[in-house]
């Protein structure tokens, strides 16, 4: 361990506040007989986060990762579309960042400056083109306004806003929770909606949260602040200026540049080789030293004085995922509870490439917008441009596929569930035109004569390590002494009962930062700088006391 290169004298240190004692190095590199400051489980952007923040507090670090790779949900695909003979990264995984820069997220925004990156503005609602049964429209970039719902300049229409101010506005400590369904049907019949109005508030709640309506709760969406994310005016990719093709990197490289971070401070990461799962943990025990054993499929067993859990619900779920198996009765009563609320969504990221851009012809001045591209009650319901800033290529849509859009392509291979996504575009940009595989979309042709086109299709649900795409909070009726949707994510988050275990990821954020929304790469971030800070002060202020640690903790969250 280079952190140990200076001797003992460097290692009998006297402690520091915002430091820790380092443990003293063993005499064999086993790792039996190592014991480590902290191991983090996960290395997706929560994990190399709290890692790299607790490498360079001066503790020792084990980072273990069961895949092959860095990034976790953050997975930039470089070996499908290409320009210019170059790779371009296409997103299998989260795509844009969907906050400002603004005082509430600076901590986010300064790590994405630190590491060199821009960013390239896309307004949501400057190209779209919505189509409605019988109806179909078209709105030109100079007529956008907050938020996507308000680019619908019908009058039939104008109760979108208010629908989901309500919602912004929901008060669970004053009012019933109820279903997104419940809330749907009564604000409907209280506001005579039309059918296609009321076809497109289903569709606006059920294409942009990743459960179903008759699950999720009307107090999570409040809790988890989803209306703001929909409400904001832009989406925003990032990019630096020393890659080519037009400086798009890949969204995983944010990770991996944390992690290079962790590495050159002397932080070790552990992950799988390509094609196995030795580094997978399958055990995490509670030893009766108060330190933690984690177990690796390869049979491997690390020690360390405190550990980091960044898994995500899915995959901590007792009854869908291995949450018990892996944890035991540290996956407390109160957290198991906690998990049949906090529940994961399956999504599906699909993309094809095209020969041209099918879906609009303006001579470029779309550029700098998104094309937001919908179909409220056809198949797989919205696609958008992932290179709006480039009209002449590559002319890539993608379809953002949760709910009734995942599950009609779930049982499907991979050319069935191809020719049902393309027939769904067809279904809008298809008329008036040759509207074949071969004939609009960029491929090959095989030796047998079949055309094979370049696609990307990532199901999270079916990933071992994610088991979904992202959490939301589900509905559970209001008895005495249940938990309820709003207490849930803090319940998952809270480490009291399972010291010196703590929990960190996705699915916890708003419960470390209340304007750090779940669904989002700002928000998995900000729970690996919180839970950092929240570990060193067990170990350091508090000297590894719970009943300390508990006072902090409730003074600092509760």
């Amino acid at each position: 361990m280079r952190f140990h290169q200076a001797g003992a004298a460097r290692r009998r240190r006297t402690h520091v506040r915002g430091r820790i004692m380092p443990t003293p190095a063993s005499s064999t590199t086993s790792p039996a007989n190592t014991v480590y400051d902290c191991i983090v489980l996960g290395a997706g952007i929560s994990g190399v986060t709290a890692a790299r923040d607790l490498q360079a507090a001066g503790l020792k670090v084990l980072l273990l990762e069961g895949a092959s790779r860095i990034g976790g949900r953050m997975y930039s695909r470089r070996d499908i579309v290409k320009k210019s003979g170059k790779p371009v990264p296409v997103e299998g995984g989260a795509e844009y960042i969907h906050i400002a820069e603004q005082d509430r997220y600076l901590e986010f925004w300064r790590e994405v400056r630190k590491h060199g990156f821009t960013t390239s503005p896309f307004h949501k609602c400057g190209m779209g083109l919505l189509k409605i049964p019988r109806n179909r429209m078209f709105f030109s970039p100079w007529q956008r306004t907050k938020m996507l719902a308000e680019v619908i300049i019908q009058p039939e229409f104008w109760s979108m806003p208010d629908a989901l101010q309500k919602i912004q506005e929901f008060d669970a400590a004053t009012k019933a929770d109820m279903t997104t369904a419940t809330f749907i049907k009564r604000y409907a019949e209280k506001n005579d909606l039309s059918k296609r109005a009321l076809a497109l508030l289903e569709y606006t709640l059920s294409a942009h949260t990743p459960g179903p309506l008759n699950e999720i709760s009307i107090a999570g969406l409040k809790t988890d602040a989803i209306v703001d994310q929909l409400m904001e005016r832009k989406e925003l990719r990032m990019e630096h200026d020393a890659v080519k093709p037009f400086g798009l990197c890949g969204f995983d490289t944010l990770p991996e540049k944390i992690a290079e971070e962790f590495r050159k401070a002397g932080g070790k990461i552990e992950k799988s080789r390509s094609g196995s799962t030795g580094r997978k943990v399958v055990k995490v025990e509670r030893l009766s030293d108060g330190k933690v054993a984690v177990t690796t499929a390869g049979g491997t067993v690390f020690r360390g004085r405190s550990a980091v859990c960044t898994f995500s619900a899915g995959m901590l779920n007792p009854d869908s995922g291995e949450g018990d198996a892996i944890f035991g009765p540290l996956l407390t009563p109160r957290k198991r509870e906690a998990l049949g609320l906090v529940r994961m969504g399956a999504i599906t990221k699909f993309s094809l490439e095209f020969k041209e851009r099918v879906w609009v012809d303006d001579g470029g001045e779309s550029s700098g917008h998104m094309s937001v591209l919908s179909n409220p009650q056809g198949k797989a319901r919205t696609f958008f441009s992932s290179f709006p800033k480039e009209h002449h290529g590559p002319h890539v849509l993608t379809g953002l596929l949760m709910n009734q859009d995942h599950d009609q392509i779930a049982g499907m291979d991979d050319e069935a569930a191809i020719a049902h996504v393309f027939e769904a575009i067809g279904r809008i940009y298809g008329r008036n035109r040759r509207w074949t595989q071969k004939a609009v979309l960029v491929g090959k042709t095989d030796r047998s004569g079949k055309f094979r086109p370049n696609y990307l299709r990532q199901d999270w649900s079916k990933d071992p390590f994610a088991k979904g795409g992202n959490s939301y909070l589900a509905f559970a009726p209001r008895r005495q002494g249940r938990m309820l949707a709003k207490e849930a994510r803090e319940a998952l988050k809270d480490p009291r009962e399972t010291l010196p275990l703590f929990w960190a990821g996705e699915a916890v954020a708003p419960a470390y930062d209340r304007h750090y929304q779940p669904l989002a790469v700002h928000g998995a971030y900000i729970t690996g700088r919180r839970v950092a800070e929240d570990l060193l002060h067990f170990l350091n202020d508090d000297g590894g006391d719970p009943a300390k640690f508990g006072r902090y903790y409730a003074l600092r969250y509760l």
